[in-house]
């Protein structure tokens, strides 16, 4: 075998590898969730709010879930909805950057985001705690890493979105 069917076999390994992988990544956002946020794509607050009412409507869908005690496929609808719900949390860090960078005054919606954020803290301890239930256990297994990941992000992003009022507060107080 000579070496560029060496490395052409190599390629066609990596691709084959590569693509059930790229067919897992879900968008978190339905097309009307989509629609809302490119309305909106140029202000801050109004797109910062939509984020996290989206986020809260995922965490609502896990809370509904646990609940459901005669719902198959409870557990994978609970990891669906936690990896979407961490991918909002993402998507808002990312946004508050973009607006970050383009000197947008974010203080009113990153008050919302920190107030948001900390209630997505209490709630998701709160899943946890339901999620280890003896009647839960098996179920949990499913999305204990789901969990521990949002819970991660939320911690993440609090403490970003606070740092960032505080630089927000100091800057827009020497400008003026």
């Amino acid at each position: 075998m000579n070496a560029f069917t060496k490395i052409l076999l190599g390629v066609c390994c990596i691709l084959a590898f590569a693509a059930p992988l790229a067919a897992q990544h879900r968008d978190p956002l339905n097309e009307a969730e989509s629609d809302q946020l490119r309305e909106v794509a140029q202000e801050p607050y109004k797109r910062l709010k939509l984020m996290i009412k989206f986020a809260t409507q995922r965490l609502d869908t896990v809370e509904a879930a646990q609940k459901d005690s005669q719902s198959r496929g409870r557990g994978q609808r609970v990891h669906d909805a936690l990896q979407d719900f961490r991918q909002l949390v993402d998507e808002l860090d990312d946004n508050i950057d973009d607006f970050v960078q383009k000197q947008s005054d974010l203080r009113k919606a990153l008050n919302e985001v920190i107030s948001a954020e900390s209630g997505f803290e209490s709630r998701l301890k709160g899943i946890k705690s339901a999620a280890e239930s003896p009647k839960l256990a098996d179920e949990y297994k499913m999305y204990s890493f789901a969990l521990q990941d949002a819970m991660e992000a939320v911690n993440l992003s609090l403490e970003d979105s606070k740092k960032t009022l505080d630089e927000q507060t100091t800057s827009m107080t020497k400008k003026k």
